[in-house]
């Protein structure tokens, strides 16, 4: 139970630093403001992965990869733009959202490697 509520309490604390990004990005980035998500995603990876490589003890993972890092990632929001693109059926509005998702997710993989590789350096 005590892991459950880690993650919880964690995942608080991620959102709400999610939700501060992009409406900070919207304010003052209006021009890549679309790639934000991208970005959390891809830091997420990479900060998961540096968590991993630090082989942290089970609570205190929890509570910084699953809680913070899973709260502060958002990997359901290239779905939806992805579904939103096909329905809407606009050829370069759906280039840019496929593009999007498969970095989201193959960049995903390779900023996790990366972050586990930046452990063992130090």
């Amino acid at each position: 139970m005590m892991l459950i509520l880690l993650a919880g309490f964690g995942a608080i604390f991620g959102s709400i630093l999610r939700f501060l990004m992009l409406e900070l990005a919207n304010r003052w980035f209006a021009d890549i403001a679309i790639w934000m998500v991208m970005i959390i995603n891809l830091s997420a990876s990479l900060l998961i992965g540096i968590a991993f490589g630090m082989h942290l003890q089970a609570g205190v993972n929890v509570f910084w990869a699953t809680g913070i890092l899973g709260g502060y990632s958002t990997f359901s929001a290239p779905i939806v733009e992805l579904a939103d693109a096909l329905e809407k059926n606009d050829r370069s509005q759906r280039n840019l959202v496929e593009l999007k998702t498969i970095i989201a997710f193959v960049g995903g993989i390779g900023m996790l490697l990366l972050g586990v590789a930046l452990t063992k350096l130090f």
